[in-house]
């Protein structure tokens, strides 16, 4: 059997190699917790509807009700550009079987939507599963994003594909 080891202990993780972690370089409101980085500012935009007098504030992830062509669709919020009044939406479709909508990026690209094309804003709760398809995920290791959204939709909102 082998002697313990009794040296100084060293850190395992890249670019740490052989510094001591008691060394005083290392700061100790650091120690024991992952540091994170600061989280970003929301992006927002607000954009008077045609005839509405209340603003639209729209922000990145929000899931939302756009005017698509002649009916309305729902969609993710992938980006917002203050600069011409536009964000960029990634069209939901609804799953049959379950009710939960999911990203149509295989049918449907996603659109720009001027912002006041926005009708409406969504609670919808965001979460993942594993991806069903067994052919192109056999082992279970892939995850797809998926939305439930509690509230009545309006008429005339495109579901399918």
């Amino acid at each position: 059997m082998s002697a313990p080891f009794v040296g100084a202990r060293v850190a395992a993780r890249p670019g740490t190699s052989g510094r001591d972690l008691t060394s005083p370089t290392r700061t100790q409101r650091n120690v024991g917790r992952t540091v994170r980085p600061a989280r970003r500012a929301p992006i927002v935009a607000s954009s008077h509807r045609a005839g509405a007098n209340e603003a639209v504030d729209v922000m990145e992830w929000d899931v939302v009700v756009f005017r698509d062509g002649d009916g309305l669709s729902v969609g993710k919020v992938e980006s917002v550009r203050v600069d011409d009044g536009t964000c960029v939406c990634q069209p939901l479709f609804q799953e049959e079987d379950s009710g939960v909508w999911l990203e149509a990026t295989y049918t449907r690209g996603a659109k720009t939507v001027r912002l006041g094309d926005v009708a409406a804003i969504l609670d919808a709760d965001f979460a993942q599963r594993m991806a069903p398809d067994r052919v192109s995920n056999p082992h279970g290791e892939h995850a797809e994003d998926f939305w439930e959204i509690p509230a009545d939709l309006p008429d005339g909102v495109r579901r399918g594909e």
